[in-house]
């Protein structure tokens, strides 16, 4: 346990210093692997209230917001297991390409300890 809190710290340090105005928004919640997203919203608020409610809607028992921006463009949720067979989450947003969107969310979440890997969900915010 205290190794999914370090990557959820870990996690939310990596993704803070792009959060500001969101548009989009992303959830996750390290105890049951829920995740929720939104994007299109008015307010930064509107979109981390919608990306809560929605990790909440899937599961999510103590979601911690992962990322949110008020840049537009494509996002990604990456996903995989860590080494002792977790949920580990990797996400981006505010990207001017698809593909570049795809690559960050592998990347956080290889870097997060993730293994296999593999994009679950994109957007983009217009």
């Amino acid at each position: 346990m205290k190794k999914l809190l370090l990557l959820a710290a870990l996690l939310i340090l990596f993704f803070a210093v792009n959060e500001t105005n969101a548009q989009s928004a992303v959830y996750f919640c390290t105890e049951t692997g829920a995740y929720g997203y939104c994007y299109a919203a008015d307010t930064k608020y509107d979109a981390e209230d919608c990306a809560y409610d929605y990790c909440v809607s899937y599961g999510g028992t103590s979601p911690t917001l992962i990322v949110s921006t008020g840049d537009k463009g494509y996002g990604a949720i990456a996903l995989g297991k860590n080494s002792d067979g977790y949920r580990v989450i990797g996400a981006a947003v505010g990207y001017t390409t698809l593909k570049d969107a795809k690559d960050a969310a592998i990347d956080a979440c290889k870097n997060s300890g993730g293994k296999n890997v593999k994009v679950e969900d994109t957007w983009y915010d217009y």
